[in-house]
């Protein structure tokens, strides 16, 4: 199962590469018409489309994986958002493209104070400015709902059943104990080692539930998570920014993608985690 994991990511990896090729090539050709700018576009959202429904069927075997991936770097899992990266990077990304002091005067540009956003790469208009700071704040909102979701999850787990099932394991062991063991406890295994040989077949297969009730709730947040990230994404590219546009948002998000995953390669080796 480990191997369909890897192979999944290595392959949406290749993807990325060679749409990053073609995502280049489109905006160094001054020529390029907009049907080919705009089905380029297409082909890297199908991509991610693609990765995101084979991610929802590999979650669903084991959920917990996507949150800690061994196919990532210790320094791409240490920024992870709910198995990825968090959908409102885009927008953040669009508006350091946009000019570094557009955001902080962000307001200004709402109310017409300020002119049209001529700097940076993107030059986006009034219109198109307000589109994006709609969705950012609607994006934003839907991330901190996800994420009161997993704190619960997480408070869940620790409370029912896994409590109960430790606090009895305490109360037999304790009551069962003789001096002559109590002297000799340092050298006991852990309280968790005594669920496997706990004659209570019952207690394990509520552990063994709880584990994958768990598993299962984690899956289905990463679905939702995923979701977010490709709806955000297909509405900046398609419904906000013109092809020009988005061709440029999408090279900066993909060689910050791959520059993290070989940076964090060559930080792993250097730490002895090759």
């Amino acid at each position: 199962m480990q191997r369909r994991f890897v192979s999944s990511y290595e392959s949406w990896i290749q993807g990325q590469k060679s749409d990053l090729t073609s995502l280049l090539r489109a905006a160094t050709a001054p020529d390029a018409t907009e049907m080919q700018l705009r089905s380029i576009i297409e082909q890297c959202m199908k991509l991610y489309e693609d990765y995101s429904e084979q991610r929802k069927l590999l979650a669903r075997e084991d959920g917990p994986t996507f949150f800690s991936p061994p196919w990532c770097t210790s320094f791409e899992n240490s920024v992870l958002w709910m198995g990825g990266c968090r959908p409102s990077l885009g927008i953040r990304l669009l508006y350091s493209l946009t000019g570094c002091e557009m955001e902080a005067h962000l307001e200004e540009f709402l109310q017409g104070q300020r002119g049209p956003t001529n700097v940076g790469v993107m030059a986006l208009s009034a219109g198109q400015l307000r589109l994006v700071n709609e969705l950012h704040q609607r994006t934003l909102h839907a991330e901190d709902r996800l994420s009161s979701r997993l704190a619960t999850l997480h408070e869940d787990l620790a409370d029912k059943p896994l409590l109960p099932i430790i606090r009895e394991l305490q109360r037999i062991r304790r009551g069962s104990t003789s001096s002559d063991s109590i002297a000799s406890s340092s050298s006991s295994p852990p309280l968790v080692d005594g669920l496997g040989s706990c004659d209570d077949a019952r207690k394990n297969e509520e552990v063994a539930a709880a584990m994958q009730t768990y598993a299962d709730g984690l899956a289905k947040l990463l679905e939702e998570a995923d979701t977010l990230r490709l709806a955000t994404a297909r509405t900046l590219v398609t419904e906000i920014l013109n092809p020009r546009q988005a061709v440029e948002l999408l090279i900066t998000a993909k060689e910050l993608h791959l520059s993290l995953h070989t940076w964090g390669l060559e930080r792993d080796n250097q730490h002895g985690r090759s």
